[in-house]
């Protein structure tokens, strides 16, 4: 339970901030913080509203994206690509989407995230402040799968934008739950790129499945790019057999299993008919 409470005045008091008190953690929109049952054990909240991270804006060859924009600020901008919209849409709460922010669906990187898969397929880049150990402050601009691959590492990391770059990629990503409201049994987002000579590369396949975590199907996408894996049948088969699940109140392992294959066969099968990038 949150007992203290300190408003931030820059990136680098929020990481000192942080660093000097046990159990805390950095405070965007509070949706998970403050929700019944919630997962998040702390007794301190550094607030980042002041840190001026909520703006999306066009740097040329990308898109940044502060990480206290909302998900609703997604929604509604110009800037931001369909496929994001889409995901952001997951929430089904118009008063959520309004408070929750991007950075903080990403940093929580939950099974029932949002964001997380379709994020995670699009290759984008964080950028990140923390401090060394001996104090100083410092910023840097990371994969997101670097992010994905070692989050324990990054927890005590501020995420300050997220920058998505404006090529041809194609990114989807699609949510399975019984309503709107409920907690996702599986979020399923793939990524890929046709370059000049018809090749498949660069492929990201995700399954966030409830219970088992944000899943990278490595195998997957190796297959892919190795001209294994040529239609959306195939695809089907190789997730059936890569992504993990245990049973739980969402769904079985071997439902979760099949939906995510389900999923993301649907996915694969748009990209390669040359669906929305």
């Amino acid at each position: 339970m949150i007992q203290e409470l300190f408003i931030a005045t820059s990136s680098e008091d929020a990481l000192n901030l942080k660093r000097s008190h046990a159990k805390s953690v950095f405070y965007a929109g509070g949706t998970e913080i403050n929700r019944l049952h919630s997962t998040v054990d702390a007794k301190t909240a550094i607030s980042l509203a002041k840190l001026g991270l909520n703006a999306i804006t066009d740097e040329g060859s990308y898109i940044r994206i502060g990480s206290m924009v909302t998900l609703q600020q997604l929604v509604e901008s110009e800037l931001v690509p369909q496929w994001l919209k889409d995901a952001a849409l997951f929430c089904g709460s118009f008063t959520r989407r309004n408070m929750a922010t991007i950075g903080g669906n990403l940093a929580l990187m939950s099974d029932h995230s949002y964001l997380a898969p379709a994020l995670l397929a699009s290759r984008c880049r964080l950028l990140t402040a923390n401090l060394t150990e001996g104090g100083a402050y410092s910023e840097d601009n990371i994969p997101i799968r670097e992010y994905h691959a070692y989050h324990l590492q990054f927890s005590g990391t501020l995420i300050l934008a997220i920058s998505l770059s404006k090529d041809s990629r194609y990114v989807g990503s699609l949510r399975f739950a019984t309503s709107s409201q409920n907690r996702a049994s599986v979020t399923v987002g793939f990524g890929a790129t046709l370059n000049s000579e018809q090749v498949i590369d660069h492929v990201r396949v995700f399954a966030a499945v409830h219970g088992s975590g944000v899943q990278r199907l490595n195998a997957v996408e190796n297959a892919i790019e190795n001209g294994e894996l040529t239609t959306g049948s195939d695809m089907q088969l190789a997730v059936h057999h890569s992504v993990v699940g245990m049973d739980d109140y969402t769904a079985t392992a071997e439902y979760k299993r099949y939906i995510a294959s389900e999923g993301l066969s649907s996915l694969f099968t748009a990209f390669l008919k040359g669906g929305a990038r």
